[in-house]
């Protein structure tokens, strides 16, 4: 997907009807701050000619480049026709509110999902190493990471009692041992280390805030067939009291 605001490189010698020779007569050439005359009639003494603001060394550049590159696969053919595939993305950029905008700060997309037993979700989202390097955020300047880790259990009671794993109050991760696999989206182990760590092959190097892992990630189609409420973070960009990165999944 390509999509720029682009000037016009030049002017029709006919523009409006009128023949090579008359267009440059009335000033209907492609030239530096032309004066064209607008109104020529023959039962009305009005000469007046308007001087257009046209700077011709801006004809012909492209301004706000926004290029992108993505691919749409074909559903797999082990995936029936009926059954539904929900895409879980991350979008916004590295950098405070003021330094993204127009653009938005990091976050799930959707943030929150909601899906049936049963229906597929796509859980995949690239970034980049070309952010301007005084903006703010956490790992290596100029890069953007993310990643997926199910929130720790609430460790107080408040009288109501939810449903849900992982408390968006905690900004702690949940913890794994050899003996204790807490349940998330119902996914197998290698999988819950994947959206941690990106993929198998970055669990070494500099994996603290996620700078040697690659800007894009794809866990591929997984069917979701346990209910229940399931929400996580970002460990990388859910900075507290300034940005948050968390999200929610729900199966009916």
């Amino acid at each position: 997907l390509q999509r720029r605001v682009r000037v016009s490189s030049g002017i029709n010698a006919e523009y409006g009807g009128l023949s090579a020779e008359e267009a440059e007569a009335r000033g209907y050439v492609f030239e530096q701050d032309p004066v064209v005359q607008i109104f020529k009639l023959d039962d009305s003494d009005a000469d007046i000619n308007h001087e257009l603001t046209i700077n011709t060394n801006q004809y012909g550049r492209t301004f706000e480049d926004r290029s992108h590159v993505f691919q749409i696969k074909k559903r797999p053919d082990d995936i029936p026709a009926e059954s539904k595939i929900h895409n879980l993305n991350v979008r916004g950029k590295r950098g405070n509110i003021v330094q993204t905008y127009p653009g938005v700060e990091y976050d799930y997309q959707p943030n929150r999902l909601e899906v049936n037993a049963g229906d597929y979700v796509h859980i995949q989202w690239t970034g980049a190493d070309s952010n301007p390097n005084n903006n703010a955020g956490q790992g290596r300047a100029g890069t953007d990471r993310s990643n997926m880790v199910l929130l720790r259990e609430r460790t107080w009671s408040n009288g109501y009692m939810e449903d849900a794993h992982g408390c968006f109050a905690c900004n702690y991760p949940e913890t794994w041992t050899m003996t204790t696999s807490p349940n998330f989206l119902g996914l197998a182990r290698e999988d819950v280390m994947a959206l941690a760590f990106l993929t198998p092959s970055q669990y070494y190097g500099d994996m603290e805030e996620l700078d040697d892992a690659g800007t894009h990630f794809d866990l591929g189609l997984r069917q979701l067939t346990q209910k229940g409420i399931w929400r996580f973070l970002c460990t990388r960009n859910n900075n507290f009291t300034n940005r948050s990165q968390k999200g929610e999944i729900r199966v009916m």
